[in-house]
């Protein structure tokens, strides 16, 4: 009984799962039915065969051979596959050289049977090669049989990474001089910054309202709220975010967005916002909106610190406790005396320092208890403190620890997926208050085709918009999540969504470009900004490794792009991938490779094929691929005035 590939889903999505479950489904697949017997059959007698005519006389043997190259059409041109075969590839007018087709090159280069060759059907390593190729292309073809995109997918992933070689992760010197500056800049990023997956960092009062000031329907709540005159919009960042915090100090008493909004405060603030903007005029309907979207989206951007401030605060109270600290984190002598905003960050900052992480239900945990004592006893010795004190002091913070805190209770894991799921539908609140990106987004995502007979779309709750937004992102894109579908490599499918779904609308050349660039930039500052400190610094890094690119070495951009024109199923992914119209392939071959190299470079940031098999660029050029094969096939009525529109616009 044969098997077949499950694959859930088209699209980003069906590839992840398939990719996830790659090797257990291949297992499966190549120890199943009429493949498991080929294999066997091959691995059995292929060391028997001596010549060309050997292999070419035991169709069974033939079959698996032709397979592995992708040369399976071409099994019935006996005398084309003994030409390639006897005629090896040494001499520059062998056939397999003259094809102008890798294939023919790999096959007969794998058996040896050409001038001065060796016959390599002998060596159970070379053969074995053979036989996975076999297998890989097998499954590839089972599962287009479920997904022809994705087997396209599997295929050129394979297929990169046979022509270019597959990067060693210690060997730089496979990588361009712009690969391998940025991957020593990385290292070092991370070891200033500490590893990606460490403990989340304290977010300053500052960084807050950074976060805040992007998102227009948050400022127009506190613009109401602290009754900013219109004149603060005129304002540069640094100055209006110094107004909010000055007129925050007088409004709420504390300019801590942490500390106003957090669960004790938020009833109160947004009452107060919807009193001041009743008082203003503004419309019921526009009030409930504003009020509901700013506390979703504020309740996000704080809730891990005002969990954590918490804790932390109860701690400060506890004097057992708060001596502990003081010792174990080096605190300043008057740490009990600063405002309680600083105070908390402190104590934070310091406990990530010490022991990993500032969440006292990690530290404190029965795992990790041991080693948070043990800190405090190594400074208290240090100190003069008599051995007697400490462990009496010990024993009575790892009694409060036992019973006040609780590994059930960690505040990144409340739990980690709930986590996830609201800073995604976060994001979704944010851009519902933007000026430009609603209607690039429900256009973009075709809204309207999940609404019945006579609804509105603007009409719908919050909650309603929401829910079509992420099943509609997801259905189209294969995530709901905005950081991944703003991303370089989607944000371009998305615009050419956009513009399909709003020609098709009949909208105006000027509006859609408008409207592009609205959302196409505030998409950007929203969830394609890093607020590192190093950010300026990595900018500044990348600027100067653009113009180190022609000191690399190895075969030129354009003759890697040939090699891949020598293949037509890699031609037509690429050609996908980088969303060039099929009008590219009727181009002379040269013109074809240059207009190639520059998509490439605009999409990808580099022109050489080499390249995009470099760190996860395989994996983004595949889910490019597939994302774009995905709204080709939705929009199969695309017109040739459009191909043309990309062929300029490329």
């Amino acid at each position: 009984m044969s098997f077949t590939p499950h694959i859930p889903s088209s699209g980003v999505a069906g590839w992840n799962f398939l990719q996830s479950t790659y090797d257990r489904q291949y297992d499966a697949f190549i120890k199943s039915g009429q493949l498991k017997n080929d294999s066997e059959y091959f691995a059995e007698n292929i060391g028997k065969v001596t010549s060309s005519d050997d292999l070419l006389n035991d169709r069974r043997l033939l079959q698996v051979a032709v397979k592995a190259f992708g040369l399976e059409e071409e099994i019935n041109y006996r005398a084309l596959l003994q030409r390639a075969l006897n005629e090896g590839t040494s001499a520059d007018d062998a056939l397999a050289n003259t094809m102008n087709d890798e294939r023919y090159v790999d096959f007969s280069e794998a058996f040896g049977f050409g001038p001065g060759q060796s016959p390599m059907t002998g060596d159970k390593k070379a053969m074995q090669a053979v036989m996975d190729k076999f297998q890989s292309a097998s499954f590839e073809e089972a599962v287009g049989e479920v997904d022809e995109t994705m087997r396209t997918a599997l295929f050129a992933k394979r297929a990169m990474l046979e022509v270019f070689g597959e990067p060693d992760e210690d060997d730089v010197s496979q990588l361009s001089v712009k690969e391998r500056a940025l991957r020593e800049f990385d290292l070092t990023l991370k070891e200033i910054n500490g590893a990606e997956d460490g403990p989340q960092g304290v977010t300053s009062v500052e960084d807050q309202w950074k976060d805040i000031v992007q998102r227009d329907v948050l400022t127009d709540f506190f613009n109401t709220t602290l009754r900013l005159p219109p004149a603060a919009a005129g304002l540069e960042e640094d100055e209006l975010i110094q107004t909010y915090r000055d007129r925050a100090m007088i409004v709420f008493g504390s300019d801590d967005p942490t500390v106003f909004f957090s669960a004790d405060n938020k009833a109160t603030i947004i009452s107060g916002y919807k009193t001041r903007a009743t008082v203003d005029g503004d419309l019921s309907e526009d009030i409930a909106k504003t009020a509901t979207l700013a506390e979703n989206i504020l309740d996000q951007l704080v809730s891990r610190d005002a969990a954590l401030n918490e804790e932390w605060d109860f701690i400060s109270r506890q004097d057992p406790l708060a001596d502990f600290m003081k010792v174990a984190l080096d605190l300043p002598d008057d740490i009990a005396e600063r405002p309680t905003s600083e105070a908390m960050r402190i104590y934070r900052e310091k406990a990530i320092e010490e022991f990993g992480t500032d969440d006292p239900n990690v530290f404190a945990s029965s795992d990790q208890l041991d080693a948070t004592l043990a800190v405090y006893r190594e400074k208290a010795s240090a100190a003069g403190m008599r051995n007697s004190e400490i462990s009496s002091n010990l024993r009575t913070v790892e009694t409060i620890f036992e019973f006040s805190f609780d590994s059930t209770d960690v505040v990144d894991e409340d739990g980690e997926n709930a986590a996830a799921a609201a800073e995604i539908d976060a994001g979704w609140y944010s851009i519902m208050g933007q000026t430009g990106v609603p209607r690039f987004l429900q256009t973009a995502l075709d809204v309207n085709s999940a609404l019945d007979a006579g609804e509105v779309f603007d009409d719908l709750t919050i909650d309603e918009q929401l829910t079509i937004y992420k099943d509609k992102a997801t259905e189209l894109f294969g995530t709901e999540d905005l950081n991944e579908l703003t991303g370089p490599y989607q944000m371009g499918a998305l615009s050419d969504a956009y513009r399909t779904n709003a020609e098709a609308a009949g909208e105006s050349e000027f509006f859609i470009t408008y409207y592009t660039q609205i959302a196409e930039r505030e998409l950007n500052t929203l969830f394609q900004t890093d607020d590192t400190d190093a950010e300026q610094e990595f900018e500044d890094a990348l600027e100067e490794l653009r113009t180190m690119n022609d000191e690399d070495d190895g075969p030129s951009a354009s003759s890697q792009w040939f090699t891949i024109m020598g293949q037509q199923a890699m031609t037509d992914f690429m050609q996908v991938a980088l969303g060039l119209p099929k009008e590219v392939g009727q181009m002379d071959i040269d013109q074809a490779v240059e207009v190639y190299k520059r998509k490439a470079k605009d999409v990808l940031g580099t022109d050489k094929p080499s390249e995009f098999i470099a760190g996860d660029k395989m994996d983004d050029l595949v889910n490019l691929y597939l994302t774009r094969a995905q709204m080709n096939s939705i929009n199969s009525g695309y017109s040739s005035g459009n191909a043309a529109l990309m062929m300029l616009r490329s």
